[in-house]
């Protein structure tokens, strides 16, 4: 592997501007408020529609991707289309609205399923807190309602200025909510003190470990996925590693109208691993995550909503 520059360029996802104007989202947040999600169901068509045909980056790489899933399922020769394309987006924004819903405290309309509630009795027992590590696959907000049940306070760590307009809309909707969230475009030292706060307070931090950050394009992990080596964030692994603190894959996937299916699974116990072995502990913990996430790509592959070129980072590493 050639050496980093000493300015990486900023992966497509993190560089890409936020569509849609905080007067339309301060509309959408006002309609929720009054008239639950329902009366916007009609818009999402027409919202999916316009996706399909101005976004073609975010186009290229749907179609891109749902060809790797097909590949993993047996299919060689798939080329999907338009209208998987558009389906694919049809699927984002309706989880854009059902995460609005949720947020503006429509609990009792979703029906969640939770498999691996052991795992979450066992945690909230303890005392401990942990790491709740996700993906841009299904709805990760789905995760509030088990916290909500709960009473467990939440911290999510984001990049907060990649989605600004659609967060301040969910504070509006919700602003006592139990989760929070924690700016991880800020410096590193800053981040790491509140995460510690968080911990000592026997919370729960939740993170997404999908995405590599442009501060951090150095300290990432190889694994497969779905047929081809891609990269994947070291920090979510270390983070908790370093703590002692025990880590939960955390994936909920819609199955039905206002319908979700929570899996919590135990990717590590939190138990001290000496630092002789860390490095091989971590690689093993991000194949695993990995092969997870591969799993339930391919079970619900219009819920993956990284809507670039995810494997391309690997040919930025060695340009």
């Amino acid at each position: 592997m050639s050496p980093e520059p000493e300015t990486p360029a900023r992966p497509e996802w993190a560089s890409a501007s936020e569509r849609g104007s905080r007067f339309i989202l301060r509309i959408v947040v006002w309609m929720i408020r009054r008239l639950g999600g329902a009366p916007l169901r009609p818009l999402l068509c027409p919202i999916a529609l316009y996706y399909t045909v101005f976004a073609l980056n975010a186009r290229r790489a749907s179609r891109a991707f749902l060809a790797r899933v097909d590949r993993a399922r047996g299919d060689a020769a798939s080329k999907p289309g338009l209208a998987r394309a558009y389906r694919h987006f049809y699927s984002f924004a309706e989880g854009i609205l059902d995460r609005l819903s949720l947020w503006s405290g429509a609990y009792h309309e979703f029906e969640v399923i939770l498999h691996g509630r052991e795992n979450m009795v066992k945690l909230v027992e303890s005392g401990r807190g942990a790491f709740m590590i996700g993906a841009h696959l299904g709805n990760f907000d789905m995760l509030r309602l088990v916290a909500r049940e709960n009473s467990i306070p939440v911290n999510v760590l984001m990049l907060a200025s990649n989605a600004a307009r659609i967060n301040e809309a969910f504070e509006a909707l919700d602003p006592e909510c139990n989760v929070r969230v924690i700016d991880i475009g800020t410096t590193s030292a800053s981040t790491a003190m509140e995460i510690r706060r968080c911990v000592d307070r026997g919370e729960f931090v939740a993170v997404l470990a999908d995405r590599t950050l442009p501060q951090a394009r150095n300290r990432i992990a190889h694994a497969n996925f779905l047929g081809e080596s891609a990269p994947f964030p070291v920090g979510p692994f270390l983070l908790p590693m370093v703590m002692r603190m025990p880590v939960v894959l955390t994936i909920a996937l819609k199955t039905g109208p206002n319908r979700y299916e929570v899996f919590m699974e135990e990717i590590a116990d939190g138990k001290p691993v000496p630092a002789a072995e860390r490095s091989k502990v971590i690689q093993e913990r991000v194949e695993r995550f990995a092969a997870r996430l591969e799993y339930f790509c391919i079970r619900e592959p219009l819920q993956w909503f990284n809507f670039y070129d995810f494997w391309a980072e690997i040919e930025d590493e060695h340009s």
